[in-house]
Parts: C-alpha cells; structure tokens; sequence
C-alpha cells in the first residue's frame, strides 16, 4: 500500500486526482469500489494513473 505521507506535494496531487477520475468512473458506471477485487481496483487505479500522467 502506498504512504501518502512520503509523497511531494506535486505527487499528492496527482494521487488524490486519479483517485478523484476512478471514483467517477466508478459512479458513471453505476458500480461501487467496494464491488470490484483489490486487484481490479489497482489495475483500474494504474490506467487512470497513465491516462492522468500522459496528460502532464
């Protein structure tokens, strides 16, 4: 699991945005995190990640 706390703050704020994207992902498509696997959250987590970075 990932520590916040040892993040930049530039990271931080890439962090809590691709957490942000996956939650509204998540609504648009009327399912809840807590229905998905760890793995499938940390892959979706991952692609949003790359598709939030490869933005910057």
């Amino acid at each position: 699991m990932m520590d916040i706390q040892h993040l930049t703050p530039n990271e931080k704020d890439l962090f809590i945005t691709t957490l942000a994207e996956c939650y509204r992902r998540l609504k648009a498509a009327k399912i809840e995190a807590k229905e998905l696997t760890k793995d499938g959250f940390q892959l979706m987590f991952r692609s949003v990640y790359k598709d939030i970075n490869n933005m910057t």
